[in-house]
């Protein structure tokens, strides 16, 4: 029966993978294998270092190398159109395709861009932008621009409203939470009275819990008024809230 001997130590693996990937694996986990306790954790250091970094320009790419290589520039056009997006995003896939060596075709890219824009430059779109608080799109140009305008405003409309609505009601949910820890303690303040025997600390007690409770009323009277408001500016986004 053949033995395999073990290998001393410091040796690397020698594996028969085929993927470059699989090599690269194997080539990490060796070198860990080898490598003393403060070796690893610098290897640890640069692989984590050397991954962000990878990440990083990945993230900031606006388009990937084999995208460049399809050369499918209408369709990419027309995706950007249906997104909104402006055509001066071709600037980007310019750059970026330049380190490919690859010219894009900014004729090409134009037409689907503006295939795109038709299906983008309608009033739901405008109104689901304007919904979304985002500001006015200027992708929309021409006999494109009304329909998306119109829809834009009336989204712009329903935002601004919903803001209101939803201001005032998280000052009112703040006010109620501000009570809320002042009636915790009073309780408090009150459980340490009821057991209390120096008068003049007695005292200093029953006015620390009527300060509370003052402090309690007129957070309760702000409540009333914003619940007031509250009840207008509802009224007012009822219409559009459709």
């Amino acid at each position: 029966m053949e033995l395999h001997r073990s290998k001393p130590p410091g040796t690397a693996l020698h594996l028969p993978l085929q993927s470059n990937n699989r090599r690269l694996a194997c080539c990490c986990i060796a070198q860990f294998c080898a490598a003393k306790p403060d070796e690893i954790r610098g290897l640890m250091l640069r692989r984590i270092f050397m991954l962000t970094v990878f990440v990083q320009l990945t993230a900031c790419s606006s388009i990937s190398k084999d995208e460049c290589l399809q050369d499918d520039w209408y369709s990419l056009g027309v995706n950007d159109g249906k997104a909104g997006e402006l055509s001066s995003k071709f600037r980007e896939y310019q750059k970026d395709c330049a380190d490919h060596g690859v010219m894009p075709d900014f004729k090409t890219y134009q037409q689907g861009h503006s295939q795109g824009l038709v299906f983008f430059c309608d009033f739901p779109h405008g109104e689901a932008w304007g919904r979304a608080g985002k500001d006015y799109n200027t992708a929309c140009t021409g006999k494109l621009e009304p329909a998306f305008r119109q829809g834009f405003q009336q989204g712009q409309r329903w935002y601004k409203a919903k803001k209101v609505v939803d201001e005032i009601a998280t000052a009112i949910a703040d006010l109620q939470n501000r009570n809320l820890t002042l009636r915790e303690d009073i309780y408090v303040i009150n459980q340490r009275i009821a057991v209390e025997q120096n008068a003049s600390a007695r005292a200093a007690l029953l006015n620390q819990a009527d300060r509370l409770r003052y402090q309690m009323e007129g957070y309760n009277q702000e409540i009333g008024r914003l619940q007031i408001r509250l009840a207008q500016a509802e009224a007012n986004f009822a219409p559009l809230n459709r």
